[in-house]
């Protein structure tokens, strides 16, 4: 009760204490267009990357960092396949503050396939990805201070263009053209703020990056005019706008004070007064962040209130979980000494959630699996709940089974069965495993379908998986497919719409409503279980180089063109050598069909089990027919299990 009454009144005498000391913010934000004038602390941050006060600190004070910051909501630049792609317009202001004369690497402006970037990157990369990826797919305006040839660096004080590649399509020395058309140089790490606008017309792909330091108008002719194509990046699904940067040995600062961007529109200007560049300009980062006096006895009431009320929320926490989740099943102690101390030879995999390592319990020598959920995970805490809830309470022999959990202090610990073979991907892609026969395939198949459709259909209440995919399809002892990872589920009730509104899964699954307006629904999860049997049939990846351009070509589409150029029997996995060909035919155009553009026309889960079974048969039709021919209407009846495409001929006596 304490904790409840003084809050309002430790929140007046905060907002008092900081009133006229501390910088606001003025946000815009929408499906086409976003203005921070100053920025919120609810970005999605990586890396080093910090919120201070009303701007962002992209690197640490140690050098040798990168870090990175996207906005909290992936943007769409085309409304539905085949649909115009939209341009756009941004303008942000930055300063690159270089301690001690160290030098920095520079910051970019990035549009990217995914916000899940490697937090820890090579000072001279600029916290971008420098491995070539065939799921991940970036284009960003660097802003460098160091001279690497190999990129194509004409000097160590330049602007360039990067497409998927850190070698750069366009570079040129930083500056600007003034009002006479003299060329200026600006020195990028001269530690004052300058203003960039980058414009992009999807239609001609005419980029331009103009450069200016702050109070000067957007000069009339841009810094730098190039050509390039970024339709695979922006046609392929929700992209990620935001910002990358790297220090080098010593320490160094880049900083973000304001960013404006629209699509098929001309972005906001900025309010200067609002992003107190002067302040930044005279006093440096720190300044902003000591304050006045009034600030530390502010800081001193909030370090107050959270140590009054740190006891009573944190019981009310613990009787949340047990509420939800029940009492733990296993000790931090008893999973300490099932993986050695959580030893390396024990670890079977990493990802962003954390790490899963193999334990033997100590108690009954069973083996399993334990998933040691990172702190640093963005949404560890919810999806680890996430799990419990949902494998907690079901079970199926296509499921991984959860067999309990441990929640130790800051530690959150998933205990699973073990499953000896590992992940599909692996067989799949590793060519230091063996190639499994079409037989196994199938079996694969099947039982991943009898898995989706008890979520769907069989249990209590409707379970949305929101991640299938081969890499989360696990196989035991006897190479049954257990799909498994459910962190991102959510589930409802029979009969009513799910709730979730945000995009969620993996780049290549994504349905393209999903995309589009963010919402889940058994429909999505078919669109991902029809590129994952297309995966596991063709032993390809969802998303991957065209065999001629090279751009990158969606799984499903380049099915479809083989279908058209000839025999679908030609897109299988050239591994597999002995299959039945109206099986792997039959399976093909099935993945084609769950995977439709258009969700209403997507066969539910209990028509795939009866294909798949033999239980119905799937009429023809032809690969032309895979087209949407318009936009979908985005209220779906969940209801309609099929339509004309799918129409079903129930073979007797099944």
């Amino acid at each position: 009760m304490l904790c409840l009454s003084w809050r309002p009144y430790l929140l007046v005498l905060l907002f008092l204490c900081l009133a006229g000391h501390l910088n606001t913010f003025d946000v815009i934000v929408g499906n086409n267009e976003l203005v921070y004038n100053g920025f919120p602390p609810d970005m999605n941050l990586g890396g080093q990357a910090l919120w201070r006060g009303n701007f962002l600190s992209l690197t640490g004070a140690l050098g040798g960092t990168s870090g990175h910051v996207f906005c909290s909501y992936p943007l769409s630049f085309q409304n539905h396949p085949g649909s115009p792609i939209s341009s756009f317009s941004t303008t942000f202001v930055f300063v690159m503050d270089f301690n001690n004369h160290h030098k920095g690497n520079g910051l970019t402006f990035m549009l990217s396939s995914t916000s899940d970037l490697p937090d820890n990157l090579p000072g001279q990369y600029l916290g971008l990805p420098y491995s070539n990826s065939d799921v991940h797919v970036f284009f960003a305006v660097e802003f460098d201070t160091v001279l690497n040839p190999e990129f194509g660096d004409i000097d160590n004080n330049h602007v360039g263009v990067d497409f998927n590649s850190l070698v750069s399509v366009e570079s040129q020395t930083a500056g600007f053209y003034d009002y006479i058309g003299e060329f200026q140089t600006i020195v990028l790490e001269s530690e004052k703020t300058v203003q960039s606008w980058v414009d992009y017309d999807s239609k001609s792909h005419q980029l331009n990056v103009t450069l200016a330091p702050c109070y000067i108008s957007k000069p009339q002719i841009p810094l730098l005019s190039t050509t390039v194509n970024l339709s695979s990046l922006l046609s392929l699904g929700p992209v990620y706008a935001g910002f990358s940067a790297s220090s080098g040995k010593g320490s160094s600062g880049h900083y973000v004070l304001g960013w404006s961007l629209k699509l098929d529109g001309v972005a906001q200007p900025l309010d200067y007064t609002v992003l107190s560049i002067r302040e930044f300009e005279s006093h440096g980062p720190n300044y902003l962040i000591r304050g006045a006096p009034s600030i530390v006895l502010a800081v001193f009431l909030i370090v107050l209130a959270v140590l009054i009320c740190r006891h009573l929320r944190k019981a009310k926490e613990d009787d949340d979980w047990e509420i939800k989740c029940g009492m733990p099943s296993f000790t931090y102690k008893d999973l300490v000494t099932a993986t050695e101390g959580f030893s390396n030879k024990m670890l079977l995999g990493k990802g962003g959630f954390g790490r899963v390592y193999k334990g033997v319990l100590p108690t009954t020598t069973q083996h399993v699996a334990i998933k040691r959920v990172s702190p640093e995970s963005k949404q560890g805490k919810k999806e680890f709940m996430a799990e419990i809830a949902i494998l907690g309470h079901v079970r199926h022999r296509n499921l991984v089974q959860l067999l309990g959990y441990c929640r130790y202090k800051q530690e959150l610990l998933l205990v699973y069965d073990y499953m000896p073979n590992g992940s599909l991907d692996k067989y799949l892609y590793d060519k230091n495993t063996p190639t499994l026969d079409w037989a196994r395939r199938l079996h694969i198949i099947k039982g991943v379908a009898s898995g989706i459709f008890y979520l769907h259909e069989d249990w209590e209440q409707v379970i949305i998986h929101r991640d299938i995919k081969a890499s989360n399809v696990l196989l035991d002892d006897d190479m049954n497919g257990r799909l498994g990872d459910f962190g991102l589920a959510r589930l409802h009730d029979h009969g009513v719409d799910a709730h979730t509104t945000h995009v969620a899964g993996t780049w290549g699954y994504i349905a393209p409503e999903l995309a589009r307006l963010g919402k889940a629904t058994k429909a999505t999860d078919v669109f991902a279980f029809g590129v994952f049997i297309i995966e596991v049939v063709c032993g390809r990846k969802p998303i991957g180089p065209a065999s001629t351009s090279g751009d990158l070509l969606a799984l499903a589409d380049w099915v479809r063109g083989t279908w058209q150029g000839g025999s679908i029997i030609d897109a299988v996995d050239s591994e597999l050598k002995d299959y039945d060909t109206t099986e792997v035919e039959l399976v093909l155009k099935l993945g084609l069909l769950c995977s439709h553009s258009l969700s209403r026309l997507r066969p539910c889960m209990r028509l795939v089990m009866l294909y798949l079974e033999g239980g119905a048969r799937l009429v023809d039709f032809q690969p032309a027919s895979l087209v949407a021919g318009g936009r979908e209407d985005e209220k779906v009846d969940e209801a309609v299990c099929a339509s004309s495409a799918t129409t079903v001929t129930i073979i007797s006596g099944r």
